[in-house]
Order: structure tokens, then sequence, then C-alpha cells
């Protein structure tokens, strides 16, 4: 740091220290407001929300949207050079009990703590949908009905955002069948979206598609033709370049159906489709889809059981969207493994074997590494996030 920069900081740590630290009512130090913004930036969320009770000052400063911008800029840097990113990982014990964690992603994964959701299932079920910027969002549904509400919740502030109703802004139908979703950052215009796809029960129907603004707080329906199918298994989704992807299926105009990954683009608010490095058929517990350890690539984890024996493969796009990229990066040739969860910056792979376990394993000197946690197989569902103060001042905060 330069030596006022450091200065500053010296002079705000000071303040922390003080023993009637949240009675006080002194200003912040007396430095122009960038300065500021970059010290303040560069501490833990958790000195930022107890600072914010010094002065009304200090409140306005750290909830300005452009501070809040340049931490979570700072946070997402940071994850990227030092991959210490925060994991939520939620899976079912035995006794069917819902267990939600945050995990700090790093070789020995010694950081664990107990999440709660922001509020009880009023469907059934709680989904994660995704991650992005420091929100996650999910999905309160069932497996009967299409109906569900969308909630966005940033785990770091324990502050979230139960979004309107998306069933006004489109025509009712009896034969909707399920609702897969979607959600994302647009760095073009700054604002968090959230898609959905309404399917009906004739999956020759045309689907209904709503998207939401953070902006606005309102959904709108967007006249965009899907172009494959998406079943409720394959409902999980990877935000990258830009677009949602998810695995879907497409029956041509002979019989039979061919796998594909189908996107939708945020920012134009378009669909798309790719195609997968195997053509062999596949099922749906066969074929994954993932984000690169790096969180900016397509990768996509194959399941295969034939005379080479039981393996999966892990694929990566190398060149977005050309499906002549895609590279096979190794196999896990593990007998036990049920299914990769997770693509780690150190190389490692998060899996979950045939007992339940969650294990690290390293591909290159294909040691395993249990981590202490067990639960049904296909309850399993990670997804990574970042520190930010997203949501501060404009969503509910979680009740103890």
């Amino acid at each position: 740091l330069e030596s006022g920069v450091w200065s500053g900081v010296q002079e705000v740590l000071l303040l922390k220290q003080q023993p009637a630290f949240c009675e006080m009512s002194n200003e912040p130090p007396n430095l122009p407001r960038d300065v500021m913004f970059d010290i303040l930036s560069r501490l833990p969320i958790k000195s930022l929300l107890q600072f914010r009770c010094v002065a009304k000052s200090w409140l306005s400063l750290i909830g300005h949207p452009h501070f809040i911008e340049l931490h979570l800029s700072r946070s997402t840097s940071d994850t990227a050079t030092t991959g210490g990113h925060h994991l939520l990982l939620c899976y079912e014990s035995s006794d069917y009990t819902k267990n939600d964690y945050s995990l700090r992603c790093t070789t020995t994964f010694l950081e664990r703590s107990k999440l709660e959701f922001p509020f009880q299932s009023v469907h059934g079920y709680i989904r994660i949908v995704g991650s992005s910027r420091g929100l996650v969002c999910l999905f309160d549904t069932n497996y009967f009905t299409y109906i569900g509400t969308v909630i966005l919740w940033n785990p770091i502030i324990r502050k979230f955002k139960v979004l309107p109703n998306s069933h006004q802004t489109h025509r009712f139908r009896d034969t909707f069948s399920h609702t897969v979703v979607g959600f994302g950052f647009v760095s073009k215009i700054n604002v968090y979206k959230v898609v959905q796809v309404l399917y009906d029960s004739d999956r020759q129907a045309i689907p209904d598609v709503l998207v939401y603004m953070m902006e606005t707080n309102s959904w709108k329906k967007v006249g965009v033709n899907a172009p494959c199918y998406i079943p409720n298994c394959w409902s999980n989704n990877v935000y990258v370049n830009g677009a949602v992807h998810w695995m879907a299926y497409k029956k041509p105009k002979v019989d039979g159906f061919y796998n594909s990954i189908m996107s939708f683009d945020m920012s134009d608010e378009v669909f798309g489709e790719m195609g997968l490095p195997s053509n062999r058929g596949l099922t749906y517990d066969q074929l994954h889809l993932a984000v690169s350890a790096s969180g900016e690539s397509l990768s996509l984890l194959l399941h295969f059981r034939d005379g080479v024996g039981d393996r999966w493969e892990v694929w990566l796009m190398k060149e977005y969207g050309v499906i002549e990229s895609w590279v096979k990066q190794f196999t896990i040739a593990e007998a036990q493994t049920s299914l990769p969860l997770y693509l780690m910056n150190n190389g490692e792979v998060l899996l979950i074997r045939n007992n339940g376990k969650l294990v690290s394993y390293d591909p290159v000197n294909q040691r395993i590494k249990d981590l202490g946690i067990c639960g049904l197989q296909s309850s399993f569902r990670v997804v990574a996030y970042v520190s930010s103060l997203v949501l501060l001042d404009g969503g509910e905060e979680v009740l103890e």
C-alpha cells in the first residue's frame, strides 16, 4: 500500500480497537472519500458491519453503492487470485434432515460453518439455482407443480430478498408442468436478472419465458422460443460468459433425441444451443454441466460404463461456443464415485462416493481425502459465492 493509504488503514483499525467502539460518535478520518473507499474496501465484511454503528457518516459511506461495488470487485479479484472463495454446500442426511454449510474453499476445509436458509419452505423444497457476484439465488418449489418463489440471498451479511410473484405476468395454463430457473448478473447494464422457463406437460408446446430485473423489481414476458427441452432433473444451471446454461435434449424430425446444452443470454434475452463433445446417447444421470475452476469456462462431466471401464470424464470448452474446442482434461476412474460435484482451483475435485461420503480427489496423484461429511448421494448441491455487501440496505434480515 502507498504510505498515505496505509496510515489511513492504521487509523481506521485503531478505531476498532477502542473498548466502546460501537458507542463512539467519531467521524471517519479526515480523508478524501475515494481514499476512504480504497481503505475500507480492503477490510473484511465483519469489520465493515461493525464500523457502520460508529456514526451516521460511517453508515452512509459503507452503504454507498459505489463503495459496495468497489468492495465486491476487490473481493472477486482476491478470490480469483487466492482461490479462497466460499462454497455453499447443501445435502440431506440419511434421516432426510437438511444440512446447509458454508465451506471456505481451501486445501483443508478447516473453515466450516452451519448456515440456515433465510426462511422455511412454503412449497416443500428449497432448491439452489446458482450464484453471481455475491448473491445466491434460491427457488422454493416442489416436484409436482410449476409454482414457486424466487429468493435472492446474501449468506455473508444474512440478508435476503423475496421476488414478487411472477404468475401475474403470464397466462395461466393448467397444463404447466415445471419451472426451470436461471440467475446471473448483466455487467453491461449493471443489474441482476432471473429467468424462468415454464414448461408444459406437452413437451411439444412452446414454453413461457419470464425475466426479472432487480432494478425494476418486476417480471416481464419475453417472446422467444426455447429450442430444447429441460427436464426437471436437469434444472441445475451454470452461469458463464453472461449466459445461463442447462443440460437439455432436443427431439429431431426423425425418431429419438439428442443431448445438448441450452443457453439464455441474460443481456440480449435470447436462447442459444451448443453441442457436446460426445455424440453417444447418455441418460440424465450420466451428464452433468459444471463451471471450470476459474469460473470462466464451461465444463462437462460424462459418465461412461463400457468396455473401457466405469469412469467419469471431465471436459473443458476452451473457446466459448465452439464445439471443436472441447478438450478432455482428465478421467476419474475411481470405481466408488457416484458424482463429481465441484472443480477446485487447486486441481482437485469434490466427489460424492457411493456410500454418500464427500471427498476431495486429486486426479494427478489419485489420492482421496475424506472431508467428514456424509449424506444421501442425490441430495448434494454445491455452489461457489464471494463475500459482498449486496442487499446491505435493500433486503430483509435473517432472524435468529
